[in-house]
């Protein structure tokens, strides 16, 4: 049994956690397509290598220890299967009649949510809720707005209790990692680029674990997780910009290790 490159990193720290960076729903369909494209003489090990990773029929025994997702990445998962999510959509229209579209866009995205969460719970439930989650991540046109982000991660915590809420790395979404932390609700930080966010998230939470601490919250389903953005910094940031006001010229490589730099110094 020849192991794949994920096997073998995983290999060298048993506490490593390797997730699914996208619906678990899609994972079928991308890894057929991943097969098809194999050399004939390669077929066979790739088939066995993704069926380790994941097996939809077998999820308690997946590689991957948890998953996560945003609403491109849910809409991936609806381009997946037409017919079965517009059967849906249009259900969801005939019993809602006074519902807006952004009434529909959101109830469709917490049922991919949901059952995203429903496909890999069996490996929350062989780890006794260490492993398989999925994030479920608030509107990110939301960034600023407290009120309505608490409202969605309410609802998507209440879709599975493997289910982690993805929130933002701004003001406002810290505020609401804090909230989650002291009701127990696990958590994930996202659109995180840099060593002052990562800070603020670990404040965040730490004040949401001393309040749940002192109201006795049952913090079992509870987990903190930073989705780390190292890749993007040089790309979605103004590091570009500001290097060039500065009459700075960057190649690919400057941008490359000025990003693990950061990922360095956050991680110390």
């Amino acid at each position: 049994m020849s192991k794949n490159i994920m096997e073998k990193l995983q290999d060298t720290n048993p506490e490593c956690e390797i997730w699914w960076d996208s619906s678990p729903l899609v994972y079928q369909t991308w890894a057929n397509n991943m097969i098809a494209k194999a050399p004939a003489n390669k077929k066979s090990a790739w088939e066995e290598q993704l069926k380790r990773l994941f097996d939809p029929d077998n999820a308690s025994q997946m590689f991957f220890r948890s998953s996560t997702t945003n609403p491109p990445l849910s809409l991936n998962a609806i381009k997946d299967n037409p017919p079965v999510w517009a059967a849906y959509v249009k259900g969801l229209i005939e019993g809602n009649p006074d519902s807006t579209v952004e009434d529909i866009y959101w109830m469709t995205y917490k049922e991919v949510v949901r059952r995203g969460a429903e496909m890999i719970r069996p490996k929350w439930e062989a780890s006794k809720g260490k492993y398989g989650y999925i994030s479920g991540q608030v509107d990110p046109r939301c960034v600023y707005d407290y009120d309505a982000m608490k409202k969605q991660a309410m609802e998507i915590a209440a879709l599975g209790k493997n289910i982690v809420v993805k929130c933002p790395g701004s003001k406002e979404g810290y505020q609401l990692l804090e909230e989650l932390t002291a009701q127990g609700i696990g958590t994930n930080n996202t659109t995180s680029f840099t060593v002052p966010q990562y800070i603020a998230c670990m404040n965040a939470v730490s004040r949401g674990l001393e309040r749940a601490k002192k109201n006795n919250v049952d913090m079992f389903r509870w987990r903190s997780v930073i989705t780390h953005m190292s890749a993007r910094y040089g790309s979605l940031g103004d590091m570009a910009a500001q290097a060039k006001a500065r009459g700075i010229e960057l190649t690919p490589a400057d941008v490359r290790w000025a990003e693990l730099a950061i990922y360095k110094q956050a991680y110390f």
